[in-house]
């Protein structure tokens, strides 16, 4: 299939498709399929949150100006680099073989994401308190564009506070699912110790 009409259908599918955190069948199955849903519904919320921030941005890049007009104008910004970000994201994870390997690889895969999500959610404050200094210079005595500095600033404090949000979020999801499989890896790794012994 085309790859852009698989990005295209994955953002009208993925919102609707239920997560099914409570289901059980087979735990490590049960957490493979769990892992890569919670990351599909995170990359639809990113991509559609890129998408109307591209679309609103244009939009209102038409109809206002000042601070609104450098606020939209951050956001198209903001969108464009978010939409990057969840296609090469999906393209990365999907097209990579998550039942490769033994199950051990696949609970690392899942530990792996989880520091990126948390490593995100500093990024995301570190935005949330860039922006917060960009509208404080807006308000410096002399300063060139004040309109400019207050609106990128007030864009990005949305922004950042959207995506921290969002990751704390599915970072929420992944420990939960996590924590569902958890029993089974000890397990796992108590049958290895028995193992080797």
């Amino acid at each position: 299939m085309n790859l852009k009409l698989q990005h295209a259908r994955f953002l009208f599918t993925e919102l609707q498709r239920p997560l099914h955190l409570d289901e059980k069948h087979d735990e490590l199955s049960d957490f493979d399929l769990r892992f890569r849903l919670i990351l599909r519904k995170h990359l639809t919320v990113l991509g559609w949150w890129s998408i109307l921030n591209i679309l609103g941005s244009v939009a209102a890049l038409m109809w206002f100006s000042g601070t609104t007009y450098y606020f939209f104008m951050m956001g198209l910004v903001w969108g464009g680099i978010n939409f990057a970000v969840a296609i090469g994201v999906f393209n990365h994870t999907f097209y990579r073989k998550f039942r490769k390997g033994d199950s051990f690889e696949r609970f690392e895969a899942q530990r792996h994401v989880e520091k990126l999500l948390f490593l995100n959610i500093g990024v995301d404050s570190a935005y949330l308190f860039a922006g917060l200094l960009l509208r404080e210079h807006s308000f410096v005595e002399g300063v060139k564009d004040p309109e400019l500095w207050l609106g990128f600033g007030w864009s990005v404090v949305v922004q950042g506070l959207f995506l921290l949000v969002q990751d704390i979020a599915f970072y929420r999801l992944h420990r939960r699912n996590f924590r569902k499989a958890q029993p089974f890896l000890e397990v796992l790794l108590g049958a290895g110790k028995s193992l080797r012994n």
